[in-house]
């Protein structure tokens, strides 16, 4: 029943637009890179929204936050659309490898790109195990661009 209950729920999730996979030239090196962008339900591009930056675990790509059941990938969707939040999950680079200084600067790019594009207001960021990780050590270097870190790991 408990599962049933997930399931509907999740479907009741009307986002605004099925998720985006977004193609950007890096500014570092001039590589193609690659990051999905999915709207909350009710987006309307002449508001402002909050931005959360969803980082993928050890092994996993962009599409984690965005697909993924697992508890903290649905909490980051359900936190998003309760409060209209846009979620952004990028690929940094290596799916094995926490975010080296390239990746650093996708994100950065990244988080400009949106400003650019959308109305954005507060940015957050998310991550779960390497992402977590990564997570930290952006907020650290980047306190400037953000407003507040969620780190989760798993526990065994």
């Amino acid at each position: 029943m408990k599962t049933l209950l997930s399931i509907v729920l999740l479907a009741a999730t009307a986002w605004a637009a099925e998720p985006q996979d977004i193609v950007f030239r890096a500014s570092a090196d001039g590589s193609e890179q690659r990051y999905v962008e999915l709207m909350p339900p009710g987006f309307d591009a002449t508001k402002t929204h909050d931005l959360v930056l969803a980082l993928h675990g050890h092994g996993s790509d962009r599409w984690q936050f965005i697909k993924d059941s697992r508890g903290e990938c649905r909490g980051v969707r359900e936190v998003a659309a309760k409060f209209g939040l846009i979620v952004v999950s990028p690929d940094y680079r290596v799916k094995t490898s926490w975010m080296g200084p390239k990746a650093e600067a996708d994100v950065v790019q990244i988080i400009a790109e949106l400003k650019q594009r959308h109305k954005v207001g507060r940015v957050f960021v998310a991550g779960g195990s390497m992402g977590g990780t990564a997570a930290l050590s952006f907020t650290a270097l980047h306190p400037e661009l953000l407003a507040a870190l969620r780190e989760s790991a798993v526990k065994k």
